[in-house]
């Protein structure tokens, strides 16, 4: 075990050497992530991104901090130069460490707590930086915690104020930003932020280059989508009308829609309501309703996120994905604490129950509010998994059709859906107008990502016009549409034509006045610059990642040179003393029992470290939920249910309850620093499944 490690060491130790160098002055290099378990032995060596992670500090005197860890390709294609992602997961409370290691990023992690490459990873396509917000969240902290959208909005730009002073490379990149579920509230906020600041610049100051905004199953007309619960449940076969309590739940989704209507009047009455308890009991009656008791344990309930799945009641998707398993007792590992450049060993849990308590959103209106005035200015498109009940695409069309945006209200009428095509196979559909594309995506969950890695990257030509149109004969005898994008490198047939503008699923703010391309649902030429609109000579000049970092020119020396390699050459000749110490350790201690046959004699550092191996770790983070009221204990994660109590999702919302007068209980959200006897007892149930 000895020897092991010390190679593992030396392995980190060459690929740091490996490495160009920074300068000392330069404050990149302490954010500089060389290693990870698993890193070189289970990931080639081409698809090892260059990493920098860590705490950045944004206000000193309440000591708020931002974990941030920001994923760049070696090898960028060309469509990929110049382009910053920034993933933002929901709550509010949740770590975005979800989205880097169970959906867009380079990594996912197996049960033996290393990383394996993600195929469908999205800094293939752009550097992605996954950021946990608001502080409290994740590896993020504070002495103070956000109540509100607004001191989102503020909080984030701050970051990025601070991310592009120690990334001023950076600075002039393509910004996208993109999330799911809650999150539907955090990016309309921040990226409305944003463009009010490029109004307002102060002298000396630029203007962040805000492309577009992608939201996948997002919260965002709260109380309209939690409409579309019943009818989304009866289209899909989830609940039927012979139901027994089908009167009760048709009697709670009529009072649910007369709180939406209310709320739709000119004066925007109650649209500081982000959430609405009566329509949320929807979902929880409708949970309830189709409950199989004669099922087994854990095939009792329908998965919220997932119709298809299956899960314990009244957990109802709360242990799904089952990759939380393995990422919960990863970062909350040392080692990985200090690969990943932590100033404060916080442990991680997935959610945090104080950041959601806090977060009222009381003076927060919806998001959808800000949708008019964000589309005259950049495309956004959102993303559905038709599989997904809770932010299910019915829900999302409903409040698009509602929407007055760019002179219009909805989308054209006689706008036609276009198919999807991914690699010769349909994804999903599109609609497109206005700058405003909606994709429904076949056969994938609240979390597109997790079930379709590659496809939801594609997700990102679709918004910068990677992507080719062709017509197709349908039965009806008419020419069909169809968008089709392709595998991770594959361009756009008329390569020959790239000194031609491109065409984007979304109009630019220009062709707002343009009536008939509107109505018509006609592509448009873009006025914004796409991805591959960069000059051969822009290409050819731009440094690779690696340089971009380092520049090694300015800082390497051949005397620095000599020193790495007699450090190299020390640490090998240690190895190889330890190495021969060990293998001429004396054969006298194996003694021989009556038989003649030798005793396994274990040294005492082994034995010691078998029993630190006993020690069993809290296996789950804290359940967060995205509204009201605290109503119990549990730390176990996000995913996982105490019997008899009603849990939120990851980002969302929970399960229920059958113990009430109705059989249904209100969503709540969970402590990570409450009843920690209650916490032990649940991460040794939790080791045993």
């Amino acid at each position: 075990m000895v020897i092991k490690y010390l190679l593992l060491i030396l392995i980190q130790s060459l690929v740091t050497f490996a490495l160009p160098f920074t300068s000392r002055n330069d404050p990149k290099a302490e954010y500089l992530v060389t290693y990870l378990p698993g890193l070189y032995l289970n990931v080639r060596k081409e698809q090892r991104p260059l990493m920098f992670s860590g705490q950045l500090e944004l206000y000193p005197e309440n000591k708020t901090h931002y974990f941030f860890w920001k994923y760049q390709d070696t090898k960028k294609i060309p469509e990929a130069e110049k382009r910053t992602i920034f993933w933002l997961n929901g709550g509010p409370g949740c770590s975005s460490m979800d989205g880097a290691l169970m959906e867009a990023g380079p990594f996912r992690i197996n049960k033996e707590k290393e990383v394996i490459y993600n195929e469908g990873s999205w800094h293939k396509s752009g550097d992605i930086v996954f950021v946990d917000q608001p502080a409290g969240t994740g590896f993020s902290y504070s002495d103070e915690y956000d109540h509100d959208l607004d001191q989102i909005t503020v909080e984030f730009l701050k970051f990025m104020e601070k991310y592009y002073e120690l990334f001023p490379e950076d600075a002039s990149n393509e910004i996208y930003f993109a999330g799911e579920s809650y999150a539907g509230q955090y990016i309309p906020y921040i990226a409305d932020g944003i463009l009010r600041r490029n109004k307002n610049l102060p002298e000396g100051q630029k203007p962040y280059n805000l492309k577009g905004l992608l939201i996948g199953n997002g919260w965002i007309a709260p109380n309209e989508q939690s409409l579309s619960y019943l009818p989304y449940s009866v289209q899909a076969g989830i609940i039927k009308t012979d139901n027994a309590r089908w009167s009760l739940i048709l009697s709670q989704h009529q009072k649910c829609q007369e709180i939406v209507s209310n709320s739709d009047g000119p004066d925007g009455s109650n649209e500081s309501e982000v959430v609405s308890n009566t329509c949320e009991r929807v979902l929880n009656l409708i949970l309830d309703a189709t409950r199989d008791r004669l099922a087994a344990y854990d095939q009792q309930c329908i998965n919220m996120y997932d119709y298809t799945l299956k899960d314990s009641y009244p957990s109802c998707g709360m242990n799904w994905p089952p990759d939380l398993a393995n990422i919960t007792p990863f970062l909350r590992e040392q080692s990985v604490m200090n690969d990943l450049n932590l100033i404060n060993h916080k442990e991680w849990s997935e959610c945090s129950g104080k950041v959601g308590r806090n977060f009222k959103a009381k003076n927060s209106k919806p998001s959808i509010h800000l949708f008019p005035s964000i589309l005259e200015e950049i495309p956004v498109v959102l993303f559905n998994g038709n599989r997904d009940i809770i932010c299910n695409y019915i829900g999302t069309e409903g409040f698009i059709k509602k929407l007055t945006w760019n002179g219009q209200t909805g989308f054209s009428e006689d706008l036609d859906a276009m198919d999807w095509i991914y690699d010769e196979k349909k994804a999903g559909y599109i609609k497109t107008e206005r700058n405003l594309t909606f994709v429904n995506i076949f056969d994938a969950s609240h979390m597109v990502p997790f079930d379709k890695p590659e496809i939801s990257r594609s997700l990102i030509d679709l918004i910068t016009g990677n992507f080719d149109e062709k017509e197709v004969d349908n039965k009806s005898d008419k020419q069909k549409k169809s968008i089709v994008t392709y595998p991770l490198g594959v361009r756009m047939a008329n390569q020959k034509e790239d000194s031609k503008p491109k065409t984007t699923l979304t109009s630019s703010k220009q062709t707002k006045t343009s009536s008939t391309l509107a109505v018509s649902g006609k592509f448009t030429a873009t006025s914004t610059t796409s991805a591959t609109s960069t000059t051969p000579d822009q290409h050819s000049a731009s440094p690779s990642a690696e340089a971009e970092v380092a520049d090694t020119q300015k800082t390497s020396s051949r005397i620095t040179r000599i020193i790495q390699l007699l450090v190299i050459v020390v640490l090998i000749w240690g190895v190889y003393i330890l190495y021969s110490s060990y293998r001429s350790r004396p054969s006298s201690i194996i003694k021989t029992g009556p038989s003649g046959k030798k005793k396994n004699v274990q040294w005492a550092d082994q034995l010691r470290q078998f029993e630190e191996e006993e020690i069993e770790q809290n296996e789950r983070g804290i359940l967060s939920r995205a509204f009201n009221k605290l109503k119990g204990g549990d730390n176990r994660g996000a995913y996982a249910p105490t019997s008899g109590k009603v849990y939120e999702d990851i980002e969302m919302s929970g399960g229920v309850n059958e113990h009430t007068d109705n059989g249904v209980e209100n969503f709540i959200i969970e402590s990570d620093e409450e009843e920690t006897n209650e916490e032990n007892q649940n991460s040794k149930q939790l080791a045993s499944t």
